[in-house]
């Protein structure tokens, strides 16, 4: 049994009041499945909890490490380090095309074999400590100096070590289980049906940030996961989002959409009809407004995926953010933010991204010190449980999939 409950709601379902708000309990009469019970706080502290999700989830998932982005030519390598998995990867994109990733280890004595984060790809991966040469296309074992010397049998058993690899829209993704989990397509289900003909490809990474931070990787995830702090987190988030997002009467926001895709789920919200940019905002894109014409096909202003187990693909107006929220301890995560717009072509439009850039900066500085103000509230273990309101059905959905995968249940 987990510390997350199931009870059918008994409440019917109450209609929307007459200024257009939700309905008091929509989600959680549409979602009985998810209860509405408080959730333990031990899930964020607890030692054991942790190990149980590193055996049972990151080492048992598809765990994005990258995108087309990161390879600086067509044939090019990276290197992604998972604290969490303990495991450094070589992920190569060979003159054809494909995208394999490799343990980035060398079989002679264990050697990291690559050091550097990224590059083209040789046509040999040489080991530095004792020069073992690796061919990029397929990680065959192709020299080693002094090779007389060695007592080989079958040569092949000391390629490099390919790990499970696909790629769906650009974006790069891993699975340490040879056997026991489903591939790729079935791990997305629905979420990667309704995002399979999305345009990525009009958008271009201008920006990344990997934030070290003193909190639980949920902690991270849950906060973003919701935008009910949005009118009360001051300054930067009361002032820059008044209005992005709709608001009821009394000045809270509200989910204008919320589904569950299997292991996934994403929300959507609407802006306010009355909602005005700020002065400098509004001059900024006045100078280009071409550049602000929605380009990508939203239902609505802003949605938000989260990708089991620790991604995150969220869209506003003409831009993409997405997310990986690496755990490095039960209190220690790396938030790696990543900020996609339409190319600039021109100096105006450079500006409005640049614009855009810093202000979404400062507010996830905001956030990560919300994040480390959490955690430190749970630790000191003045409550043993946290509660969930209609507003933040989506966190009950997260941790009720992530019981359920720890259980066996992986779809």
């Amino acid at each position: 049994m987990t510390d997350l409950q199931v009870r059918p709601s008994e409440t019917e379902p109450i209609g929307p009041e007459e200024d257009g708000d939700t309905a008091t309990r929509r989600w959680a009469t549409a979602y009985p499945e998810l209860g509405t019970e408080p959730i333990s706080t031990d899930r964020f502290i607890s030692e054991e909890f942790f190990e149980r999700e590193r055996k049972e989830v990151f080492a048992k998932s598809w765990v994005n490490v990258g995108s087309n982005h990161d390879f600086l030519t067509d044939a090019a390598f990276f290197v992604r380090d998972i604290k969490i998995l303990g495991v450094s990867l070589l992920v190569v994109r060979t003159d054809d095309g494909k995208v394999q990733a490799y343990h980035n280890v060398c079989s002679h004595r264990g050697n990291k074999l690559i050091w550097e984060k990224n590059g083209p790809c040789p046509k040999v991966f040489a080991c530095r400590f004792h020069g073992w040469g690796y061919q990029a296309k397929d990680g065959a074992l192709a020299s080693v100096p002094d090779e007389e010397q060695f007592y080989f049998g079958d040569k092949s058993t000391l390629d490099l070590v390919p790990v499970r690899t696909d790629t769906w829209n650009g974006f790069i993704f891993v699975n340490l289980d040879d056997e026991g989990t489903v591939d790729l397509h079935e791990h997305l289900g629905p979420l990667g049906e309704k995002l399979a003909d999305f345009p990525f490809e009009k958008l271009s990474l201008q920006y990344r940030y990997d934030v070290p931070e003193k909190a639980n990787w949920k902690v991270a995830l849950d906060a973003q996961n919701e935008i009910y702090h949005v009118p009360m987190l001051a300054p930067v988030h009361r002032f820059l989002s008044g209005g992005a997002f709709h608001t009821n009467d009394e000045g809270y926001t509200r989910v204008h959409t919320f589904d569950r895709l299997g292991l996934h789920s994403v929300y959507t919200s609407e802006s306010d009809d009355d909602f005005q940019d700020t002065d400098s905002g509004v001059a900024n894109a006045a100078t280009h407004p071409a550049f602000g014409v929605l380009q990508l096909p939203l239902e609505t202003p802003f949605a938000f995926h989260v990708v089991f187990p620790n991604m995150v693909l969220a869209f506003f107006n003409n831009s993409m953010f997405s997310y990986n929220i690496w755990p490095e301890a039960v209190d220690q995560t790396t938030w790696e933010i990543r900020l996609h717009y339409p190319a600039p072509t021109n100096l105006a439009e450079r500006v409005l991204v640049e614009q855009a850039k810093s202000r979404f900066r400062d507010l996830l500085c905001e956030d990560q010190a919300g994040h480390e103000a959490l955690q430190v509230g749970l630790t000191s273990q003045a409550r043993d449980i946290f509660v969930l309101g209609e507003q933040e059905v989506q966190i009950r959905a997260f941790h009720h999939n992530l019981d359920n995968y720890m259980d066996g249940v992986r779809r």
